[in-house]
């Protein structure tokens, strides 16, 4: 093996040392060493300092490091797939050794821009792109169809940027940590809405979980999905009944009513959510209270029976 080494990947060991030493400053991080890097670089755990003087473990996030030399990372076929089907939220650091900071970005909007356009490949740009917005409620349009089932993807501003000077301050880890932390609850409840051909409008601005935003961006379907989506709702929709049946009558009946009408709906098209007629049972159970019944007692069954 020749004693040499290419100084641009000399340098790009460099930040990624240094960004999981960033990373340390908000959380206990776990680095994928080099003969187990598939992908991702470190799985990190927020840890919480509380007035105990002790640091509690809460959210978990995967991500990649990269110098911020880099400009642009492409994902195709099987990368791309792998990318998306990241089932924690993830992010790209870009560590600057000049400043010794790392900034941190979302990827969701390779998720929307697959969903959206059905690409086989990705190329991955920072910052935010120059095209007009599409939706209500975007500022900028976050991805460009390109030739052969590509997409360029702008993943926005970072959700945090910080230093090695930062690590040294109590109040800066603990307002950081909780603003990584209320900001993952973005990726956790888009990464649900995708798995039903759905997704979010997003907005945010650097180091400010006050600036969050999100509302309906867009939701697509197709028949050959339904009856998956149905029995993955099925829980959901035992849930609603028996919290329909711990309402008053009036205002549970109708609800029972609705739910009765979708399962027969969903039965007459060749899918069962209800094989043990449970929504059924609980309807008559329902109407066997008093009809002034104004009590909310809390419901509970074995739907087993």
């Amino acid at each position: 093996m020749p004693g040499r080494l290419r100084s641009s990947f000399r340098s790009g060991n460099l930040a990624e040392d240094l960004g999981l030493l960033l990373l340390k400053g908000i959380a206990a991080v776990a680095e994928v060493t080099r003969t187990e890097d598939i992908g991702l670089d470190a799985i990190a755990t927020l840890l919480r300092l509380d007035n105990d003087g002790n640091l509690y473990a809460e959210d978990s996030f995967v991500g990649q490091l990269k110098a911020d030399s880099v400009t642009s990372i492409q994902y195709q076929d099987h990368e791309l797939e792998w990318l998306i089907g990241q089932t924690q939220p993830m992010f790209i650091g870009l560590v600057s050794l000049d400043k010794s900071q790392i900034s941190l970005y979302s990827t969701l909007f390779v998720n929307h821009a697959v969903l959206s356009l059905h690409a086989k490949k990705v190329a991955i740009r920072f910052g935010s792109s120059n095209l007009a917005p599409f939706f209500r409620g975007q500022k900028w349009l976050p991805w460009q169809s390109e030739a052969g089932d590509g997409v360029t993807v702008w993943l926005g501003a970072p959700v945090l940027q910080w230093t090695l000077r930062d690590l040294r301050d109590r109040d800066w880890a603990i307002r950081t940590c909780e603003n990584l932390k209320r900001f993952i609850t973005v990726p956790r409840r888009e990464l649900e809405l995708l798995s039903f051909g759905q997704y979010s409008v997003l907005d945010w601005s650097t180091n400010d979980a006050e600036s969050n935003t999100s509302e309906y961006g867009m939701m697509k379907g197709h028949p050959d999905d339904l009856a998956s989506l149905a029995d993955r709702c099925v829980p959901c929709l035992h849930a609603i009944v028996l919290q329909a049946l711990s309402m008053p009558a009036k205002a549970g009946n109708p609800v029972m009513l609705s739910l009765l009408a979708l399962a027969v709906a969903l039965r007459d098209s060749g899918m069962e959510i209800d094989p043990d007629n449970v929504f059924g049972k609980f309807f008559f159970a329902l109407q066997k209270r008093p009809e002034k019944d104004d009590t909310t007692p809390s419901a509970s069954s074995d739907l087993s029976r």
